[in-house]
């Protein structure tokens, strides 16, 4: 009698779970409504045009898409920081290095912040050859505007979220990490209540998948939090609305999984005891070549790579 009635419920409890989770899921659909593959195509072909000259730091054409972001930012609603949106200096006295940030205050008061990146520089121009990083990282910045407009939906309906979220568009992650290892060294929030830190380097391709399905994400760095926001990555990506095969070992691979982890814009992060998550579909063919263009992304599975870390940072603004 007492083994049926704990069997029952342990199923009352999953149901109930199950029950809580998808009516989440479908409290945050409004918002997931707004991001769309068209609306992502026109971004990432804004940033990755022959006008910006593969948005090498300190250039011209790396200026107009710094003037992009900022535009952006101002028209959803991100506040400006330190009384500006770009946060500036000049990486070994020479090239002038701009990172663009933006905060959103939690809906509630909250003294925890959330950082979400992505880098927005690339390698610019090496002779009469534009090298327009699409997937490296125009892509990354797609999602990144992609996730400030939801969040930014959600604050104006009063229903999120309930941790400051701090958005960075970073330059010089082709000089050494300079504009991550900068804002980490100057950080304009306390760096001791950064909860987390959200890494996205190239998200828009299916070319390398870690088994047979073309509709992957690799997550590295979730081993770095805390073990109740652990486990639901993978939960996520099972949804049927996403299905995404997810990666969280770099190919099986330590010497793979540490090199990505080491030489992307979550590092300075983790180096100050933040705790951080780089999401990826990885480098491939294209990578740093001119062949990185608009026309080797998947449009609608950067779309769905988009939606699976929205839910997940939205999990991460729940408390512990």
């Amino acid at each position: 009698m007492r083994k049926s009635c704990a069997i029952l419920l342990l199923t009352f409890l999953f149901l109930f779970l199950a029950g809580q989770e998808e009516a989440g899921a479908q409290s945050l659909r409004p918002y997931e409504n707004l991001v769309s593959t068209q609306d992502q195509k026109r971004t990432l072909e804004q940033l990755a045009d022959e006008m910006t000259e593969g948005r090498a730091s300190g250039t011209s054409g790396k200026f107009l898409a710094e003037h992009y972001l900022v535009e952006q930012f101002r028209a959803m609603g991100l506040k400006p920081l330190d009384w500006a949106y770009t946060q500036s200096f000049r990486h070994e006295d020479s090239i002038a290095i701009r990172n663009v940030v933006g905060l959103l205050p939690a809906s509630i008061p909250s003294d925890e912040y959330i950082v979400i990146g992505a880098h927005y520089d690339h390698l610019g121009r090496l002779g009469h050859t534009i090298y327009p990083g699409a997937d490296d990282n125009a892509s990354g910045v797609t999602a990144l505007l992609s996730l400030a407009r939801m969040f930014c939906a959600m604050k104006a309906d009063g229903a999120g979220p309930r941790k400051n979220l701090v958005f960075v568009a970073f330059d010089g992650k082709e000089l050494g990490l300079a504009g991550s290892r900068w804002f980490v060294r100057h950080c304009p929030v306390p760096r001791d209540r950064i909860k987390a830190m959200v890494n996205m380097d190239m998200l828009g391709t299916d070319l390398v998948p870690p088994h047979s399905n073309r509709e992957y994400l690799f997550a590295i760095g979730e081993n770095t939090l805390p073990e109740s926001y652990q486990g639901y990555l993978s939960y996520l990506c099972r949804r049927a609305a996403y299905k995404l095969d997810l990666d969280l070992t770099f190919y099986g691979s330590p010497n793979f999984s540490k090199m990505m982890y080491t030489t992307s814009d979550q590092h300075p992060f983790v180096r100050a005891g933040i705790p951080a998550v780089l999401f990826t579909s990885a480098f491939h063919q294209h990578t740093l070549k001119k062949s990185d263009t608009p026309a080797i992304i998947d449009y609608p599975l950067l779309r769905k790579r988009t939606l699976v870390i929205f839910n997940f940072i939205n999990r991460l603004c729940a408390d512990n």
